[in-house]
Order: structure tokens, then sequence, then C-alpha cells
């Protein structure tokens, strides 16, 4: 049995779990039992016992070829994250909506900690752009117009978090400096929106507003993402604005009906 080394605490079973699941990104969906022992970090015994009981569950599925993958049974969990599937649900006509007038890619983006989350999207044709490629896809605060607006938006420790940095330079325009970001999140607050050019991706460029609850607590932002060659902010402010605005309405709508339903 490996023992762990002097001064350093063993790794709990959920740890270890976590690690096994943690193992799989977008770029690696599906790994072998090696694959997942060498991106978790544990001794392959340890992962092939780990991955037998999730397995079991259902959090992990295993293919005829002996490879793994994440398990419907996992996938069904997450779904009752309070903060996704609601948001989700009520964004995707809407997205679908602001898609087909605009010819870009809509997305609607959440914060989780220091990073934003993609719940619900619809891109356009034959190029996947990079900031709103599927659900799920993690999206830089700092490098993104939906990053920007949450982040302007976020309590004054996350703000100080992320401004601290580093700050990854994505492209040439990334803001990588604290004082600049901090200017950039005070524009998102005075003006509503925030807009990037080329940044996280050289070849786009977007434009993003808040998603707010009927007390102005912005819980989300829908943002449009467009070619930069081809893009245009004075005609798509107006309809991203409408979009967040329509979603806004909705969760407020739900609020009161909710509150309505238990008085």
């Amino acid at each position: 049995m490996t023992m762990p080394h002097a001064g350093t605490p063993e790794r709990s079973v959920v740890d270890r779990a976590l690690s096994v699941l943690g193992a799989f990104d977008r770029q690696n969906r599906t790994l072998t039992l090696s694959d997942i022992s060498r991106r978790s970090g544990l001794p392959l015994a340890t992962a092939h016992r780990i991955v037998n009981k999730l397995h079991g569950w259902g959090a992990l599925e295993r293919s005829d070829e002996g490879g793994y993958s994440i398990g419907l049974r996992l996938w069904e969990t997450g779904t009752l994250a309070p903060r996704c599937s609601p948001l989700a649900e009520v964004a995707q006509p809407h997205l679908m909506e602001l898609h087909a007038r605009t010819s870009a890619g809509a997305l609607l983006v959440i914060r989780d900690r220091v990073e934003g989350l993609c719940l619900s999207f619809a891109v356009n044709g034959p190029h996947a752009l990079m900031s709103c490629a599927e659900s799920g896809d993690r999206v830089p605060l700092h490098a993104s117009a939906t990053g920007l607006v949450l982040l302007a938006h976020a309590a004054e420790a996350v703000q100080n978090e992320v401004c601290a940095g580093p700050l990854r330079a994505y492209t040439p325009t990334t803001l990588t400096h604290g004082p600049a970001l901090r200017q950039a999140l005070a524009k998102v607050r005075r003006e509503g929106y925030a807009v990037t050019h080329r940044t996280p991706d050289p070849e786009c460029s977007a434009v993003a507003f808040p998603v707010r609850t009927a007390d102005g607590t912005v819980v989300a932002a829908v943002g449009v993402v467009a070619q930069a060659d081809t893009f245009r902010p004075a005609k798509l402010l107006p309809l991203v604005s409408a979009t967040a605005d329509a979603v806004s309405q909705h969760i407020r709508f739900a609020g009161r009906r909710a509150a309505g339903a238990t008085a």
C-alpha cells in the first residue's frame, strides 16, 4: 500500500472521488483507467476502486472499448442545481430569438466564484465561437463581455481577488493590469453594459447586459459574440438589452408567483 509522505495529509475518499471526476473536461470526455489515474494523481489501484464505485452508481459510464465518460446519473443530479436549471430554461427561447435576429452566438452566463459559467447558448454557422461553444464552458471574468458584467456587480472581495491577478493574457487586447480592469468595471457599472473586442478570442467581439432580480441583484449576463470584422455594437446593443430585460422579467414573475404560492 502506498503511504503518504511525512507531513502530507492523506486525501479523503471524497477528495479522491472528486479528483476522478475532475479528470474529465471538454478536451478529455472519454478516458481509460490509466488516463484517469494519471490525470487525477491517484495510484492505479485506488483509481480502479473509485471508478468502480462511481460506475456502479451511474456517475460514470463505460464504453465497449473500455473507456469511461461522465454518466447520465451525474448529469441528472447536476440539472437540479437551483442557479442553473430555471435560468437556462427561461433564457433559451430568448437566446434563440436573439441569435436569429443577430446571426451571432448568444449566451447566458452566471458567475461561479472567480469564473463565469455558460448555462445556455445559441451559436451560429459552421464556426462555433469560442466564448459560447456549449453549455458548461468556463468564461474568464476579466476577458469577456459577460464576465465583465458579472464582475462589475460582484462583491468587492471578488473584484479584489480577480484584480489582484494574475490575469491571463488570452490575446494582445486582454486586460492584464489590475487598475485598468477596475476602470473597465467602473465603466460597465456607469454605462450598464460591457463591450469587448478580440478578447478572449482574437477573431471575436462581444457585448453583454446584466440579468437582474426584482431587487436589482445581478444574477446572470446575456451576451452575443460575433466575428470581429463584422461586429456592429450600435446594432447589437438594443437587441441584447431587450433580451436581458426579457429574461429578467421572467425571473421576477417566477419569483412573484412562488411568493404567492407560499403566502
